[in-house]
Formats: C-alpha cells, structure tokens, sequence
C-alpha cells in the first residue's frame, strides 16, 4: 500500500493482507505538508498489524514544520531510519 504523498491522517487501517506499506510526502514547490502525527499513526498500526513499514521521505516540509529542499528533511524519523521490506 503506498501513502504519498501523505495529505491527511488515514484514520483507522485495515491492513489484513497487506505486506508493505510505504509512506511519503509531497515534493516540489508546491507540496502540501504531512504531519508528524499522521506518520506515527499509520507506522503504529503496521506494527501492530504485522505489515512491513517502510518510510521514504518528509518531502518538501520536514517533520518540524519546515519547509525546505526534500534531502535537507531526510528521512529520519525521531532520528532513525525505517525503511522495512516484507519477507
């Protein structure tokens, strides 16, 4: 399942049979900002849901907040990376 760019909280999940999930946000001079919070909740639900997750980038706005070139904000998440595949 691929959730970028990531525009809003996805709520509650149902990841029955679904191996990876993949999260992103926006790029560009144009993207729209993802929230920290929205990352969190669907990283909580894959792991309690047993589904591989797998986060690419903040994208254009980083995790603070703000806005910059999508390398400077990375892809770390409370300083590590999570970058999960499925067996």
């Amino acid at each position: 399942m691929s959730c970028e760019p990531l525009l809003e909280d996805l709520e509650d999940l149902n990841l029955e049979n679904i191996d990876w999930v993949i999260v992103g946000g926006e790029s560009g001079t144009s993207a729209r900002p993802m929230k920290q919070e929205w990352v969190f909740s669907i990283q909580e639900q894959t792991e309690k849901q047993g589904s591989a997750f797998f986060f690419k980038q903040w994208g254009t706005w980083g995790s603070d907040g703000v806005k910059r070139s999508k390398h400077e904000n990375g892809k770390l998440i409370n300083g590590k990376i999570y970058q999960k595949m499925p067996v």
